[in-house]
């Protein structure tokens, strides 16, 4: 489970001998009684470094810093921080400085990304030295290893409660905190005074708790996807008002979804209502291209519009498959299916270096406020969370709209009550100390108006609190706005906020185009529209219903990348296809069918970095409605407009159409 943070402890010192063994090369760790609830004190000794091979790339220095595993206890034990460094590209001058990335989760590596942040950063490595560090518990720094959790297998909450017991005392040593004063303990060891610091969703939990504990360690901090370390709201009702501006902002962007009319949100509404009394069993295709059972009910819903914001894919499609499968002529709850297999959480986390569950505990479980009192026993916990529900359906019934109260809380998403066993803390510590005193350091925070796992109101919060802050709205951004931008704006921003402490002209971040929505799901052929008349050759409707079918088999591949980890995939009634690359994604179809009776093969090329989408195909459809076809259209554009060339039926063809 991988939380709304997304896209988001412990051991003790009788059981020395079986912690080292969760941490794995750990030296001994232990906890102590007091609270750690300050930076670490100036006057304690600088930490060494210990040097050792880097797996990749052979570029980068890495090694290890032994930091007090409990700062309230130093002479307990110590934990190994690993950290990755890469030298400026151009040595013989003076470094301009040093730039470090914080990833999200809570609980991934930051060095597992140092693809993405190296190419983010590229432009500024020949001066700038670039450094990672996993925060403790996750990647180098030994991570936590709750094997029950990281397999998904068994009750979820019960497996959260075991591995809170696995850590016993020390399952509260974990938190941002301790991550944060990791950091400047590993600066210190590389003697390194100031930093431009960058984090992504979770990442910028831990920007803002750096900033607070130690301020005068930054030059910089961008804060991309972010939300308030303090104050939070436990049922975060401001995403779930993101959530519901985020469907009709994107519905109302995109021709073919405003053209239907009606509001898309009170369509999940009516969606849930049949659904509650009517749940879809079926089966489906997850991103991988395996069958597998599916139950589509609210809760399901409520996973595919909160997790929305992680791509395009469910934006662009859950309004067509909803009014498919509300359809009265002809019900087809196939995209609906398909959608929720594709959402459905992986058999496991995977490989813990990468991706630690016990970490994302371990720091949620703390840092995150919670629907109890966190130093109650567990035994009365679960009369106080239902004295918090009760409380919210007499005080805001509407809560969730357009879901109910129990719709919401049961949604496999919301994990409302995932900490519910988590242990009584032994030391507490907040983030942040409080009062907390926000820096005058340049801040930059990048929020796109589509996301709703950080929602831009919480955004802005942050923003308020740095006296010396910029924000910036990125139009149709998702969750995550710099990484994987190509150079396009919210990237170049953040190299210009670096260099110049400043963000400069940031009018492009309204010039992103909007996500295009799939107008609907035709079962067959003669069920699809035409696409419209134009371009250098006249065609009849026919032909143009065979284009309208071939251009949206072809778009309907793209945002399956999204959700596919292995390579291969299938067509939303039949067909497989396969792709290779990251920047430039190359895909071969082989009769990939969108509708029943056409199958489509050939190749598709997906420029990444330029925006182009490229096909060549063949179609085959029923009698003489078969064709080949060459189509090409810049999926950066606003309402883009795709060129169609080729020939069907043996006659000619050349259209310009909106893209899909």
């Amino acid at each position: 489970m991988l939380g709304r943070r997304g896209s988001r402890a412990r051991w003790v010192a009788s059981v020395v001998v079986a912690a080292a063994a969760l941490v794995g090369t750990s030296t001994a760790v232990a906890t102590g009684s007091s609270a750690a609830s300050a930076a670490i004190p100036p006057a304690a000794p600088r930490p060494s470094v210990h040097w050792g091979p880097c797996v990749r790339p052979q570029t980068a220095q890495c090694g290890q810093v032994h930091v007090p595993f409990d700062p309230a206890d130093p002479p307990a034990g110590t934990i190994a921080i690993g950290f990755e460094f890469h030298p400026r590209r151009d040595s013989n001058l003076p470094s301009l400085g040093t730039i470090v990335a914080a990833e999200g989760g809570p609980g991934y590596a930051s060095t597992s990304s140092r693809s993405g942040y190296l190419d983010l950063f590229h432009p500024l490595l020949d001066r700038r030295d670039f450094l990672l560090v996993d925060n403790r518990g996750t990647g180098t720094s030994q991570p936590i290893k709750c094997a029950p959790l990281q397999s998904f297998n068994g009750n979820y909450i019960n497996r959260v409660g075991l591995c809170g017991a696995q850590l016993g005392s020390a399952s509260d040593l974990y938190g941002t905190a301790f991550a944060a004063d990791d950091l400047a303990l590993v600066l210190d060891a590389l003697s390194i005074d100031k930093v431009d610091l960058y984090g992504d969703s979770y990442g910028t939990f831990f920007g803002q708790t750096f900033a607070v504990r130690h301020p005068d360690r930054l030059r910089t901090l961008i804060l991309d996807s972010t939300y308030p370390v303090e104050r939070q709201d436990p049922w975060y009702r401001d995403e779930t008002r993101a959530m519901v501006d985020a469907i009709r902002l994107s519905c109302r962007r995109s021709p073919a979804c405003a053209s239907v009319g009606g509001d898309p949100v009170q369509r999940i509404g009516a969606v849930n209502d049949r659904l509650r009394a009517n749940p879809i069993h079926g089966t489906g295709y997850d991103g991988d291209g395996v069958k597998i059972k599916v139950t589509v009910d609210p809760g399901a819903i409520g996973l595919l519009v909160a997790s929305a914001a992680y791509g395009p894919p469910i934006y662009r499609e859950l309004d067509g498959a909803i009014r498919a499968y509300t359809n009265p002529a002809a019900s087809d709850p196939a995209p609906l299916l398909r959608m929720v297999a594709e959402a459905e959480p992986p058999g496991k986390a995977g490989p813990v270096r990468q991706y630690s569950q016990g970490l994302y505990l371990a720091a949620i479980c703390n840092d995150y406020p919670q629907l109890w009192d966190i130093n109650a026993p567990i035994a009365t916990r679960g009369a106080q969370y239902s004295a918090s529900v009760a409380y919210l359906r007499a005080t805001d019934p509407n809560a969730f709209y357009p879901f109910t109260i129990p719709d919401w809380t049961h949604s496999f998403w919301t994990e409302f009550r995932s900490c519910i066993k988590w242990p009584v803390p032994s030391h507490y510590v907040f983030p942040v100390p409080q009062p907390a005193h926000y820096p005058n350091v340049p801040t930059l925070v990048l929020s796109g108006d589509l996301d709703s796992l950080t929602s831009p109101e919480g955004a802005h919060t942050v923003a308020s609190r740095f006296p010396n802050s910029t924000f910036v709205s990125v139009a149709n951004g998702t969750h995550v706005t710099a990484e994987g931008d190509f150079n396009r704006c919210t990237s170049t921003i953040v190299m210009r906020f670096v260099a110049e402490k400043r963000a400069g002209d940031t009018s492009c971040a309204a010039q992103y185009s909007e996500i295009r929505h799939v107008e609907s799901f035709p079962l067959t052929l003669a069920a699809a529209v035409p696409a419209p008349q134009g371009g250098t050759v006249h065609s009849s409707a026919d032909d143009r219903r065979l284009v309208d079918v071939v251009m949206n088999t072809v778009a309907d591949i793209p945002p399956r990348w999204f959700t596919n980890y292995d390579g291969t995939g299938v067509g939303l009634r039949g067909g497989r296809f396969s792709y290779s690359g990251g920047a430039d994604v190359k895909f071969k179809l082989k009769d990939v069918r969108w509708v029943d009776d056409v199958s489509v093969s050939g190749t598709l090329d997906w420029n990444r970095t330029t925006g182009w989408i490229t096909a060549t195909v063949t179609a085959a459809g029923p009698g003489n409605e078969s064709g080949e076809l060459h189509l090409r259209w810049r999926d950066w554009d606003i309402h883009a407009i795709a060129s169609v060339q080729g020939q069907v039926g043996g006659r000619p063809v050349g259209l310009a159409l909106p893209a899909s």
